[in-house]
């Protein structure tokens, strides 16, 4: 959620940035609207309080001139300024609530550095590695390996769950396994620390996150209004809603990796093939808690620490910077690192690092202390590794004519040598 403040005192220039995401928002038009009808009461109400201070000074020096006539004449008005202080002030709470829940609506600002432009065709690349394979047979996709090997059930997994689920089984469950702890040993090695977060959540912090109301429809609801998580940025982040943390514990470096939910809205007809996009999936991921003068380096140590997973793997990816109108909600910049996936001649999105300034600590009211003073903390998140799409660059980058695969090194000792080994 945007600072309250930041938006009054700079709407103009607010209004100039957003409009840098080539998307509408009426909700700041509204917001305007609302707030200078509140700024107005705000004035009104600030006279007829002076008014009645008046008046009660009046009363007491007619009190002691025994000027009981006049005393009643100023009661009456007296008690006239009350109710019309009473009904100003009910608008005013009334408009108080109204703009918060407006705030909710309205996107972080972007930070200078990103780029312009409408949609991802205008993302700017900035780091390329590993050379695409070529192989000397047709590839197959992580689609038809994992059925041919056994490793995906999605007819089961249609039959007990619905659309868009599946089993992961035998050694793709293993590989699965083995990127979970992977990965977190890899993050845990550079200073994050592991977290076992919910996965169900009530619906306030998914408002300071930004969440909610934008992205209600693609959210899993249970039946007394709390929700399932879309991703372990989400209850990690809200993991100091509500408190203030000591400037000397910062930066706070976590990292989670455990199922997700979507529901996928509106992706009908789109990548319906596969676990790419489905509505149960693995992340690792990684958030960042720290002081407002820290966030822009830690932007980049994790968008680092992302990339070393692929590094690691030797698998082709892509670090993209996206665009203004590419560029999420409640993010002020973010790079996007994409691998490659043979099956499809493209580039796929693998991870998403954000810097978020001090938005969803806004709407959760998560603060620092230091010295005395006091302020919102930054947070930053990252996928460290969708895991169910690195499971397909795996299977797909180094797959051979049998449709066996070769493992990467550093999983080796993740794995059940019987098992890859056959």
């Amino acid at each position: 959620m945007i600072d309250i403040k930041l938006l009054r005192n700079n709407f103009d220039e607010i209004k100039q940035n957003i409009d840098r995401r080539h998307k509408s928002y009426p909700s700041l038009e509204i917001f305007k609207a609302k707030d200078t009808e509140w700024k107005k009461i705000a004035t009104q109400l600030q006279t007829l309080a002076t008014d009645r201070n008046v008046c009660s000074d009046k009363i007491a020096k007619l009190i002691k001139e025994n000027n009981i006539d006049e005393v009643n004449k100023i009661k009456e008005h007296v008690k006239s300024l009350k109710n019309d202080i009473d009904e100003l002030q009910k608008r005013a709470n009334e408009l108080e609530h109204e703009l918060k829940i407006i705030l909710f609506s309205i996107p972080n600002v972007l930070d200078p550095s990103v780029p312009d432009g409408k949609d991802e065709n205008e993302n700017v690349e900035v780091k390329k590695e590993f050379s695409i394979p070529k192989f000397n047979f047709t590839p197959l996709s992580h689609y038809d390996l994992g059925i041919k090997n056994k490793w995906l059930d999605f007819e089961r997994g249609v039959k007990v769950a619905g659309s868009r689920m599946y089993y992961v089984t035998g050694f793709g469950a293993q590989l699965m396994r083995a990127l979970r702890n992977f990965t977190l040993d890899l993050h845990i090695n550079a200073g994050y620390e592991e977290v076992l977060p919910p996965v169900i959540m009530n619906d306030k912090p998914f408002y300071g996150l930004g969440k909610l109301p934008l992205f209600e429809e693609d959210m899993y609801q249970t039946t007394n209004r709390q929700f399932l998580s879309g991703t372990e940025e989400h209850p990690i982040t809200a993991l100091y809603m509500d408190e203030t943390i000591d400037s000397k514990t910062l930066p706070i470096k976590l990292t989670s990796s455990l199922v997700s939910f979507r529901k996928e809205a509106g992706s009908a007809g789109k990548d319906t093939k596969g676990i790419l996009r489905v509505h149960q999936f693995y992340n690792t991921e990684l958030v960042n808690f720290c002081l407002p003068d820290e966030s822009w380096k830690l932007l980049d140590e994790m968008v680092n620490e992302a990339q070393k997973v692929l590094d690691l793997l030797k698998i082709p990816y892509r670090t993209i910077l996206l665009c203004s109108g590419d560029t999420g909600d409640a993010s002020a910049k973010t790079y996007d690192i994409e691998v490659w996936v043979p099956s499809e001649n493209k580039y796929r999105e693998i991870s998403s690092c954000s810097n978020v300034l001090d938005y969803q600590a806004c709407g959760m009211h998560i603060k620092y202390s230091n010295n005395g003073e006091t302020g919102y903390v930054h947070t930053l998140n990252g996928t460290g590794t969708s895991l169910n799409r690195l499971w397909i660059a795996i299977v797909e980058n180094f797959q051979n004519e049998d449709g066996t695969i070769n493992i990467p090194e550093v999983l080796k000792p993740y794995l059940n040598t019987k098992i890859y080994e056959q």
